[in-house]
């Protein structure tokens, strides 16, 4: 714990729900507990389903990646094929899910606020009434 602090983490709050020790804020923004390494904070049930989608989708990329090379170098063309059908299967769901955040982002955003007329625009409006 003291080495997280000499690092610059900050303390928090909240504990690790796993051995209940204190939870640190590093200076990048993560938050790390000081035996089981980085954590997250979720406050809902939907949440941590999307941060855990989230990192089940990473250790597929990096363990994909290493499977792969290690079939290129033996030169097993068709085990790496199915490889990467399930890497494609995988960025299709990121983009999915990609694609479904921006939109609900999009969605909360407010509506901009309503565009001034113009005096040219006025007149117009005028003469046609």
């Amino acid at each position: 714990m003291t080495q997280l602090m000499a690092q610059g983490g900050v303390m928090l709050e909240q504990t690790c729900p796993i051995c209940g020790l204190p939870l640190f804020r590093l200076k990048s923004g993560d938050v790390v507990c000081p035996l089981h390494g980085k954590v997250y904070i979720v406050s809902s049930d939907e949440e941590a389903r999307e941060v855990e989608i989230d990192e089940t989708i990473k250790r597929l990329e990096y363990f994909a990646s290493l499977k792969l090379r290690e079939l290129m170098d033996k030169g097993d063309i068709g085990e790496a094929g199915d490889l990467l059908g399930i890497m494609e299967q995988a960025e299709r769901v990121l983009r999915l899910r990609l694609e479904r955040l921006s939109s609900s982002s999009r969605q909360a955003q407010p509506p901009p606020p309503p565009r001034r007329k113009d005096k040219e625009e006025e007149e117009e409006e005028e003469e046609e009434a």
